[in-house]
């Protein structure tokens, strides 16, 4: 597994632990990191700019750093 899919898991932990409704924050994070994070499968190839783009969505959605 990579970094992008693990950044996917801890992203979606946070949003259990929260109580938020899942698809709905997915959707949302994925709207502002470009791309859908159910299209991230463990054998997605890892891209820093993905990466980088999936924390900083996730941090301006959930209000914590990845």
């Amino acid at each position: 597994m990579g970094a992008l899919y693990e950044t996917v898991r801890r992203i979606e932990g946070v949003i259990e632990k929260k109580g938020l409704p899942l698809y709905k924050t997915r959707g949302l994070i994925g709207l502002r990191a470009g791309f859908l994070l159910g299209m991230v499968t463990p054998d997605t190839p890892d891209d820093p700019l993905r990466i980088a783009a999936l924390r900083a969505a996730a941090r301006d959605v959930l209000g914590e750093p990845m």
